[in-house]
């Protein structure tokens, strides 16, 4: 995993999808301590359960809730996976 520093860096994706790493840390570390995250309608998403949430990642992601949402959206394409089957 990449150290983390003052400068602002992106992660690169499969597909092309690139994203704040700051993000993509935090939604980690919080699924690592055993979060899910549940997509809802209007852009929303939510964390369970919430008790997992202290008040500063909270406000992180309160702070990047439209990066966090497109990271927590992203899925890439397993096609390349398949190309020998189609031959």
């Amino acid at each position: 995993m990449p150290v983390l520093s003052d400068t602002h860096a992106l992660v690169t994706f499969r597909g092309g999808f690139v994203a704040d790493w700051a993000v993509v840390h935090r939604l980690l570390e919080l699924e690592a301590r055993g979060a899910r995250f549940l997509l809802l309608a209007g852009g929303r998403f939510r964390v369970e359960p919430p008790a997992l949430l202290d008040e500063e990642s909270r406000e992180f992601l309160r702070a990047h809730r439209d990066e966090a949402r497109r990271v927590l959206e992203y899925q890439a394409s397993d096609e390349h996976l398949f190309s020998d089957l189609r031959a």
